[in-house]
């Protein structure tokens, strides 16, 4: 689905739901309704409309990255953000040993890592472009498949597509478009992937929310491993200044092994594996929205097609060449006056994207499908691509419009499905079966197929995407927007459907009704905020992800009977349309559990699970719209719609709209007519109100609520507020402003020690900010903030976590942050640690995460269950050390006091090695707990013996400076001593 241009936000009228959804382009199948227990009916939207909605989402993506001082993103900082993310420690991770032990390696030196477990989703994965078989591929001996998704990175399978694994180099970037291999017999273990989404990705963005790329990889061992091409990574990668930041197709001559790859407006050729290129065609246009390209090659390599937008005014059009050579290229339509009958020359403002696919079977058979300028939305109803057929007969170009014959069902004229819709030529597909150079297929938001090359209307059948009934739910199994289908070697009628919900495999494309099968444990789906079951041990999840909805995942069999076509864990429930948001699950109640959910700008709903008709256990829950403040378009708030439960009861729920914050203490229950609206928390944070400020992260005091617990929450303007006994709250309430002085940005997270609610930490999103801020005393009347990033300062900061437990008995915090670079943790933030800025966090899960987008995290911390979200592998968790859940115990301590000369007394600061520490007189304490770290925050030693004096052997550990930390069993001392070892 488009992530920044063209989305389409569809309105649907679920009428026997009575909600009002705002779905976008992406919509949802029911696994638990038949077709009789809901109905909807779109209604469509304007083009003014859609392009508010596609604003609306670049700016909300936009906003949380870029730099607050100079409204743009810094040049180059995910390069410098990679670097300093691979120069910090990484947790050494446990072994798995084969009888399902688990080992932690003796003689570790660096922290040690979690055990993390994938969780998902199995059955649907992310937004994939390109996937190809091994040249070699025969279904037995050789199975090798790989693909690249535009989030999840590569992705390789060796058993034909039931398993993959991530095989993206740990140092690169995530966005695959692209895949060719090397044909020629002896090299086809060479393999090239290339990177960079023009249009759209919302894991990053720049001022026109596009997800730059990096180059290109290349891997020599058939897809193992893969190395990056440093001659194609020059450059800024948030700064359009290089043609392979967009890498739409590559391919690799059959004959001569050069690699073409068609660039952002300009065509790029290497004779050497990719050490040096040299520009065959085109220019840098600097635009990124007239630079797609495409190309193709014959299978003897005799000709080359290539194409260029239609808006390009220079190269727009195909072209070919039976070189390859710079100067060679003729066009043969498009950008010339004898151009073919129809061929539209030039789009005007509007986009002009032009597709090429040769007829396997028959490569003097060329097809050529191109954005036409049309609307299929009211009042036009026009499809939105021609399709012109090239036969070279007797040796000259002989070209047949197809173009009246595009998809245009008999009355099906609905915004964004039919006629066909492309978005902008944001999802575009052009293939032809290898067998029947007549068999085509199309596709936009739907997938479509031809069997006698469109020459009429007779023959073409709606196969994917959306349903053919078009009630806004999905053809069976399939998903809107289509970038590729690629069909099995060994099988001509088995086909492979990429698009925005991962990968369906069909064994037959070419039967009356198409059956789609999604291509399972392709775990890429992206993650806007996850939650997990608050009921003790029930490890169930649900995640509202990027144009796909919320999903669940039902362990527990909330849902009833484990349906066969989710038959294990990791395949998730799909439970709500749109675009996915924040989500919640509350305890349960009178035997009664609730899910909340909702999609974008606004909608939040609330299901319960118990009832025995699902279509009535659905209910809109917004509050009324007479009171919230309207996003221009439609809807209501930001984007992506804000409302959070408390974690101390979830009957209260708040629920966001800008500025302005509502609150239910009966959520079960509540209706639009129910909620609290807190007018004086919106004058406090902006009282002019309007769309300029809006409510971001939020979270609350835990444990049975108390009058003395408090709701803390951020603002898009840099602000932190705190709401005592906010469940008492009413419209004169007013929050208390403790916002640390320079904070600014995006406040997207917030944690709270779940046994001290003085203890905060609060992440900001935004790049060249200080993202990560730590109090004790949250809160006294102005709390004593401290900046901890330490040693992770450039990262866009996305989510955070404060975690208790116990280890060897006594009682430890650990802090969690997720980024744009993975996962990381630290337990040495203290009231000195912290204000010295010497906080050192370590990478968690480096294998396994590697460096992906953690962009939500939740916890439970009765069982210590962390769940990770990610933009692009879906969900892992973690059952993390013992449990030490103590809430609303006044005796909670939640820092040390540090260095209390009556505590414990290291010495001396120098030596070869020996170090003792000698008791003070501090009653209490029956145990010592003492740590050793290295100035790169790896643990070098560590002990745990009774109260009293006594030695810290260091002799064996390389000369240099280290910090020595001897914590009091009681964690309410801790002495800090830097020593030297000569």
């Amino acid at each position: 689905m488009n992530k920044g241009y063209y989305l389409s936000i569809l309105l649907i009228s679920c009428i026997s739901l009575g909600i009002i959804w705002h779905s976008s382009d992406w919509s949802f199948e029911y696994p638990y309704f038949s077709t009789n227990e809901m109905t909807n009916e779109g209604e469509d939207e304007t083009t003014a409309q859609r392009t508010s909605m596609q604003e609306a989402r670049i700016q909300y993506e936009f906003d949380l990255l870029k730099d607050p001082k100079t409204g743009k993103i810094p040049i180059a900082i995910y390069r410098d953000e990679m670097k300093q993310a691979m120069s910090l420690p990484v947790s050494l991770e446990p072994q798995i040993l084969r009888n399902g032990v688990v080992r932690i390696p003796n003689g570790v030196t660096t922290p040690t890592s979690n055990l993390y477990q994938k969780a998902g989703p199995n059955n649907i994965g992310g937004r994939t472009r390109t996937l190809v078989f091994d040249k070699r591929y025969n279904g037995t001996t050789n199975r090798v498949i790989i693909s690249g998704c535009v989030s999840g990175g590569l992705m390789r399978s060796n058993d034909g597509g039931a398993n993959w694994d991530l095989v993206t180099p740990s140092q690169q970037i995530h966005s695959l478009t692209t895949l060719a291999q090397d044909p020629r017999p002896g090299f086809q273990d060479t393999w090239y992937a290339g990177t960079g989404e023009a249009q759209g990705n919302s894991a990053g963005a720049s001022s026109t929310a596009t997800f730059f790329g990096n180059g290109l990889f290349k891997s020599i061992d058939n897809g193992i491993t893969w190395n990056a091409l440093t001659s194609t990574q020059t450059g800024s990668l948030l700064s359009f200044d290089n043609s392979f930041d967009f890498i739409h197709k590559m391919v690799v001559h059959p004959v001569t092994g050069d690699i073409y790859v068609a660039c952002n407006s300009t065509l790029q050729r290497s004779q050497n594996g990719g050490i040096t290129w040299s520009i065959i065609k085109g220019a840098n246009t600097g635009n990124s929205r007239t630079g797609n390209t495409d190309i193709v090659i014959t299978n003897t390599g005799s000709k080359i097609y290539l194409s260029f937008h239609l808006s390009n005014t220079t190269n727009r059009g195909v072209w070919e060449s039976t070189t390859g050579d710079a100067g060679s290229f003729v066009a043969i339509a498009g950008n010339i006056a004898n151009t073919p009958t129809g061929f539209k020359q030039n789009t005007g403002s509007t986009w002009g994207r032009v597709l090429l696919a040769l007829a396997p079977s028959n490569n003097n058979v060329l097809y050529v499908l191109y954005e036409n300028g049309e609307s299929q939305a009211s009042p036009s109803f026009k499809p939105e691509v021609d399709l012109f057929k090239m036969e070279i007969i007797a040796g000259i170009n002989t070209w047949t419009d197809l173009s009246l014959n595009m998809p245009n069902m008999p009355d099906n004229n609905k915004a964004s499905s039919d006629p066909i819709s492309v978005q902008g030529a944001y999802d575009m597909l052009l293939s032809v079966k290898p067998d029947d150079p007549n068999s085509i297929y199309i596709g936009g938001t739907n997938l479509y197929r031809s069997i006698n090359g469109f020459t009429n209307n007779d023959s073409t059948s709606w196969i994917g995407g959306y349903a053919t009934n078009f009630t806004y739910s999905l053809y069976p199994n399939s998903h809107a927007d289509m970038h590729g289908l690629v069909f099995d070697p060994t099988n001509n009628n088995r086909a492979f459907s990429l698009n925005d919900g991962g990968i369906q495999v069909t064994e037959d494309i070419k039967a009356a009704t198409v059956v789609w099968v999604p291509l399972k444990n392709y775990q890429t789906l992206q993650f806007y905020h996850v939650t997990i079951d608050p009921e003790v041990s029930k490890d169930n999840f649900m995640g509202g992800a990027q144009d796909n909805s919320t999903f669940y995942r039902d362990a527990t069999l909330n849902l009833g009977t484990r349906p066969t076509s989710r038959p294990n864990i990791n395949d998730y429930a799909n439970l709500y349309s749109g675009d996915g948001v924040s989500v919640g699950i509350s305890t349960i109640a009178l035997g009664k559990q609730y899910f909340y959910m909702g999609s974008q700008s606004g909608d939040i709903a609330r299901r319960d699970l118990t009832l025995a008709v699902p279509s009535l256990s659905f209910k809109s829950i917004k509050p009324p719209v007479s009171e919230l403040t309207s996003d221009g378009n439609g809807g209501f708030g930001s984007f992506i719609t804000n409302f959070k439960l408390s974690n101390a009861n979830t009957e209260i729920l708040f629920y966001v709209n800008y500025n302005k914050l509502f609150l239910t203490n009966t959520a079960s229950t509540v209706d639009s007519s129910k909620w609290v609206r807190l007018s004086n928390v919106e004058d406090s944070i902006n009282i002019a109100g309007g769309t300029s400020v809006s409510i971001r992260g939020m979270s609350t005091s835990w444990g049975p609520y108390l009058n003395t617990h408090a709701l803390y929450f951020g603002t898009s303007n840099g602000k932190l507020f705190r709401l005592d006994n906010y469940a008492n709250a009413d419209a004169s309430t007013k929050p208390i402003n403790i916002t640390p002085p320079g904070l600014s940005g995006n406040v997207i997270d917030i944690a709270v020690n779940p046994n001290d609610d003085n203890e905060v930490m609060a992440v900001v999103s935004n790049y060249n900010v200080n993202s990560i801020w730590w109090t004790w005393n949250a809160k006294s009347a102005t709390p004593s903030w401290s900046n901890v990033e330490g040693n992770l300062t450039l990262p866009s900061i996305r989510s955070c976590v404060i975690l208790v437990k116990k280890e060897g008995g006594l009682p430890v915090t650990e802090y969690y942050v997720g980024t744009s670079v993975g996962l990381y943790t630290t337990a040495s933030i203290g009231k000195t640690m912290g204000s010295a800025g010497s906080v050192v966090w370590s990478r968690e899960a480096a294998s396994l995460l590697n460096f992906v987008v953690v962009t939500s995290m939740d916890y439970r911390p009765e069982d210590n269950t962390l769940l990770i979200g990610t933009h692009g592998n879906g969900m892992y968790f973690s059952s993390i050390g013992s449990p030490n859940f103590t809430p609303n115990v006044p005796t909670a301590i939640a820092s040390p006091i540090v260095n209390d000369k009556n505590f414990v007394r290291v010495y001396p600061t120098i030596s070869n090695g020996n170090y003792h520490f000698e008791q003070g007189n501090v009653t209490g304490i029956k145990k010592l707990q003492i740590q050793v770290y290295n100035m790169a925050g790896q643990a070098v030693y560590q002990s745990l013996i009774n109260y009293g004096s006594g030695n810290i052997p260091l002799t064996n550990l390389p000369n240099g400076t280290y910090i020595v930390q001897i914590t009091s069993d009681n964690k309410k001392y801790q002495t800090l001593q830097k020593v030297f070892k000569q």
